[in-house]
């Protein structure tokens, strides 16, 4: 892409100025990023993919080649061919700029053979101190969405953003240097474990990532590259904790308890309730009631499209009829049974009506559910003092009772009794069946 803008032509010409990689940053690199293997067999023999040499020792999970004295990770698997793919970044300010350079390495391991290392810059992040980005990259293959599907045949030109360019380094080599004004925001010469490119954009652009960094709360610093949002919402609790100098090692878990405080309406300001001393505990006190207040929520929502759908119901009175209709022509041979075992009364219902006060009073699905359009079952409503306890579902067709629900779809109190009852009585729907 040609430079449009003074900007664009400075920094490709500027791109053009940098120097190749050096043997420091080169070795760098190939200690810190490249796989360092030995191999380990059953004759107690140790090759080194590094160097080739090989030797005998005793079994461990690491050992130093004592030919090239490379720290070595010891594999025992039959494989002995390797190729490992990486990125590395080298971290320079030149000309006022703050550049970051991404490199990719693959690594070829073979037995008998020395380690061979292929490097090439993929990239280049180019950064003003007012944090505004140019990009020197080399051309994508366009039908790929794989990470490394770079024309390494390309130039290093002026790319737009692509997906590719948000590639994380896995490390960081040789000396690093940064332009003044990072430093001031609080760069101390360590990345925490974060992306070089993404800490110095928020430390040029967000004075609350600065605020972090300068007060040493690392684990809030990554939480903050991936979840500046989250960090925006409970600021000013996040200030309460940075005053009261408390340390916040799970950023997840206590944004987790800032959520549901804030779902319940407490206080986010009151240190007592955000900061507490055994974050776990109180994150899954408040979690549960979190929970228990979801749960009722949702009830209560359900009732209220359960009320509707019954208002709804009730205002078409010729489709009411319709059902009564039915229903009575279906089922009214039922209507005059009665069981009753001391205080408990179980009775049919007798009208769509009264489904839709079932429904109502025991917040279940007895009319959302259209039951008494069923032909092959029989509902029942066990009353106490005139009070529905609980619903019966009865099928007709083998005379077993499908279930027996109280408030909630909960098992009523007196659910042996009534269930022993129907049962007892089932002589009497059967001549009922048959009248």
């Amino acid at each position: 892409m040609k430079p449009k803008n003074k900007l664009q032509r400075e920094v490709l010409k500027l791109s053009q100025s940098l120097p190749e990689l050096n043997d420091y940053q080169r070795k760098d690199a190939i200690k810190k990023v490249a796989p360092h293997i030995a191999k380990y067999n059953s004759k107690k023999e140790y090759v080194c993919l590094d160097c080739g040499h090989s030797w005998t020792g005793d079994e461990a999970k690491s050992v130093v080649c004592p030919h090239c004295h490379v720290q070595l990770k010891v594999d025992k698997s039959r494989k002995w061919n390797y190729c490992d793919k990486a990125y590395f970044a080298i971290v320079a300010k030149w000309q006022g700029f703050q550049v970051i350079r991404m490199f990719f390495m693959q690594t070829n391991l073979r037995k008998g053979r020395e380690a061979s290392y292929w490097i090439s810059e993929a990239f280049q992040r180019w950064l003003r101190p007012d944090a505004k980005c140019t990009i020197i990259s080399r051309a994508r293959h366009w039908l790929s969405h794989y990470c490394d599907c770079w024309n390494w045949d390309s130039d290093l030109e002026l790319r737009n953003e692509h997906y590719g360019h948000t590639i994380i380094p896995y490390k960081v080599v040789g000396h690093s240097s940064v332009i003044p004004e990072i430093k001031r925001n609080g760069y101390d010469g360590d990345f925490h474990k974060c992306s070089p490119y993404t800490l110095f954009k928020m430390l040029l652009t967000d004075n609350r990532v600065e605020t972090i960094l300068k007060v040493k709360q690392y684990h809030l610093l990554r939480y903050a590259m991936a979840y500046s949002h989250t960090i925006s919402r409970y600021w000013a609790s996040i200030k309460i904790a940075l005053r009261h100098k408390y340390q916040i090692n799970d950023p997840s878990m206590w944004f987790d308890l800032l959520n549901a405080l804030e779902y319940l309406e407490k206080d986010l300001r009151n240190p007592q309730l955000i900061l507490p001393k055994d974050l776990k505990k109180s994150h899954d006190e408040w979690m549960a009631k979190k929970r228990a207040k979801e749960e009722r929520e949702e009830r209560r929502r359900q009732r209220e499209r359960e009320l509707n759908e019954e208002q709804r119901y009730l205002e078409n009175l010729k489709r009411v009829a319709k059902d009564e209709a039915a229903y009575k022509k279906a089922k009214s041979k039922f209507f005059d049974l009665e069981f009753v075992d001391n205080e408990i009364v179980i009775k049919p219902l007798t009208s769509v009506k009264e489904f839709v006060e079932e429904g109502h009073l025991m917040h279940h699905c007895v009319f959302s559910n259209q039951y008494f359009k069923k032909n092959d079952v029989l509902i029942f409503h066990a009353l106490v003092s005139n009070v529905s306890v609980a619903t019966i579902e009865l099928s007709l067709e083998n005379m077993m009772i499908v279930q027996c629900r109280g408030v909630h779809n909960s098992k009523p109190e007196q659910y042996d009794r009534i269930v022993n009852t129907i049962q007892s009585n089932i002589p009497k729907i059967r001549q009922k069946i048959a009248s």
